[in-house]
């Protein structure tokens, strides 16, 4: 697979073009992740509904009872709940690293080893996120499992 890269000033927005002869399964593999990553979640922020690209969401977080979204600069609050985002984002590069948090694997800057056998993420927003021990084991199946995916 070829890809071409050019860059327009005077575009409004971007855009993707795919050109193929026949659907292979490293195309197939191409598509789901950008469809997976052209989502928007529905949340409200300042008594305002307000739809946010699952890009731009670093994680998402319960507090009392309630789901939040944290992009780079502000928060939203969900309607879902932590679970539902989980299954709903899991193909997306969401990843549960503790009861009430899931996290962007994108959007990690790096990680280190801390005490009990805890991790803590450095988030590309500044914000060091904690991981609690019991969920290592699926969030670095996770992240071997993208690594693999980008070769």
């Amino acid at each position: 697979m070829k890809l071409i890269k050019t860059k327009d000033e005077q575009l409004k927005e971007n855009y993707l073009e795919l050109h193929y002869r026949s659907i292979d399964e490293e195309t197939k593999a191409v598509l789901a992740r950008l469809t997976s990553q052209l989502q928007y979640v529905d949340g409200v922020s300042e008594e305002k509904h307000e739809a946010v690209a699952l890009t731009d969401v670093f994680y998402f977080e319960s507090v009392d009872h309630k789901t939040f979204a944290y992009t780079a600069d502000h928060c939203v609050e969900m309607r879902e709940a932590l679970r539902d985002l989980a299954e709903a984002y899991e193909n997306a590069g969401f990843v549960r690293i503790s009861k009430s948090v899931i996290v962007n694997l994108y959007q990690i800057k790096k990680l280190q080893g801390d005490l009990n056998m805890r991790v803590k993420l450095y988030m590309k927003n500044g914000e060091v996120l904690v991981m609690n021990r019991s969920y290592r084991a699926e969030f670095y199946q996770k992240l071997n499992k993208l690594g693999r995916r980008g070769q």
